[in-house]
């Protein structure tokens, strides 16, 4: 999907408080950081908005760049296992469970479980997870 696209698709959650797009340079820095680069859905995303805020939640549903990569960094050298490693978290649920997207180009959205230190499926894209949002 482009920008566009994803913004439209995001507006229909009247509690979302969309971000400027990021950048070029604020993708490759975090991608810099992350010795990783962002899935290509997930970068579309974010070259549509630079984290999504719920106004009646008061928290990032998506977050900034910025803290996709101070998060994900800080889960791999911290206590999360091995596992967590495969997934880059870029939002999570208000509760402490981060969305994922795995490392290895597979399409599914997880949570990720914290306790647990395991992944469950919450939808095949990153689209059709948006959309379970709106509907």
């Amino acid at each position: 999907m482009d920008a566009l696209s994803w913004r439209e698709l995001l507006r229909r959650d009247g509690h979302l408080e969309l971000q400027a797009p990021a950048t070029q340079q604020e993708i490759a820095e975090v991608e810099r950081r992350l010795g990783a680069e962002l899935p290509v859905e997930l970068r579309g995303l974010y070259e549509a908005t630079n984290g999504a805020f719920h106004t009646l939640g008061q928290w990032f549903v998506l977050w900034r760049l910025e803290d996709v990569a101070d998060r994900n960094v800080d889960a791999w050298i911290g206590r999360e296992s091995a596992e967590r490693k495969k997934y880059l978290g870029f939002g999570d649920d208000g509760t402490g469970s981060p969305y994922c997207v795995a490392l290895d180009g597979e399409a599914a959205v997880v949570t990720w479980s914290p306790i647990l230190q395991e992944a469950d499926v919450l939808a095949p894209t990153l689209r059709e997870f948006c959309l379970s949002w709106l509907l």
